[in-house]
């Protein structure tokens, strides 16, 4: 975008026509999105033994509704895909932060978060929710029986949107591990 301007000003004379032309020929100029990891990049790293094959969660309408209470999300999809070996999943979640999606990898072992990580950011700033500093926060982190996290997550000033889309999607991963966890298999309804 900033190219964008400084092309602007520095071309005199320059008609609406051929702003148009550059817009359209240019659209990347005006969308930002920056992706940090791919499926397999984060895969690799959580999964040392080679990724397992993805797994399935089939939402009920009851799992649903609870979605919507804790994480304060609408989840519109019949069924979560996962990864998961041994007591660790990896769950590749989004939601929308202030205008665009933004995509998430959150790994949880033992109904815990151990790592959380955006893979694309869409928007055009908050993308300081990425750095090691801001996720570290979330490590440990649990779902208290309120749907809470367990402790405080400090906010960034300018990032109000992406943190509070980090917050829904680190409880919402929370609650998905409640719901594959071993002690629920017979309960829970459609994990495979």
């Amino acid at each position: 975008m900033a190219l964008l301007f400084i092309l602007l000003r520095n071309l005199r004379g320059l008609t609406t026509l051929s702003l148009i032309l550059f817009c359209l020929l240019f659209p990347s100029l005006s969308s930002a999105q920056s992706v940090y990891y791919s499926i397999e990049d984060i895969s690799l790293e959580v999964f040392k033994d080679g990724a397992p094959d993805a797994k399935t969660l089939w939402l009920q309408a009851e799992q649903k509704q609870e979605a919507q209470r804790i994480a304060n999300m609408e989840l519109r999809q019949a069924r979560i895909k996962y990864w998961q070996s041994g007591d660790t999943a990896l769950w590749i979640l989004s939601d929308i932060g202030k205008e665009r999606p933004i995509t998430f990898a959150v790994v949880t072992r033992a109904q815990k978060i151990e790592r959380i990580e955006v893979m694309i950011f869409r928007e055009a700033r908050g993308d300081e929710i990425r750095l090691p500093a801001y996720t570290a926060q979330f490590v440990d982190q649990m779902l208290t029986d309120e749907g809470k996290l367990s402790r405080h997550v400090d906010g960034i000033s300018g990032a109000t949107y992406s943190v509070r889309t980090m917050k829904r999607i680190a409880r919402l991963a929370l609650l998905l591990d409640r719901w594959i966890a071993p002690s629920n298999a017979s309960t829970v309804v459609g994990a495979e």
